[in-house]
């Protein structure tokens, strides 16, 4: 997983053609004014979805990890805790086995390194990355992009 401010994203460029395209399309758009709801950027390979919500209580998240996409999670204002471990780590265990049509795997866990994501961060998360996102910070609404990236 990489953390960071989306004024350093430009130095990931190189890795694929896909987490260019989304670089490419988060240098070049206006992200907070883009519609609620998802949009393709090319087709199934680079996708978004832009969302508003209020975050909820730790207890209420779901750990998650992707086989086929790469998320990268865009906080474009409020604040919001993200969870991340290793999908190898003892502590997990699988709730909700993967789900081929959502790529999705469900976990019970999670909990190893938690930190706040907050207007401008983003979080690159990898298919060995459970992440556990939309952990309530405060009371503040979270505008948040979420690109999926094709690997």
């Amino acid at each position: 997983m990489i953390v960071g401010n989306l004024k350093e994203i430009a130095r990931y460029k190189g890795i694929s053609k896909n987490i260019d395209t989304a670089i490419d399309f988060v240098l070049n758009n206006d992200l907070i004014n883009l519609p609620i709801g998802k949009s393709e950027i090319d087709g199934k390979n680079v996708y978004y979805m832009r969302q508003s919500y209020t975050c909820k209580d730790i207890s209420e998240c779901v750990s998650e990890s992707h086989n086929n996409y790469i998320d990268l999670q865009i906080v474009l204002s409020g604040c919001e805790g993200f969870a991340y471990t290793h999908i190898n780590h003892p502590s997990l265990s699988v709730k909700i086995p993967y789900n081929p049509e959502k790529d999705v795997t469900k976990y019970d866990g999670c909990d190893e390194f938690m930190m706040p994501l907050t207007a401008n961060m983003y979080a690159l998360v990898f298919p060995e990355d459970v992440h556990k996102p939309t952990i309530k910070c405060d009371d503040s609404v979270v505008e948040k992009l979420v690109i999926k990236i094709k690997l």
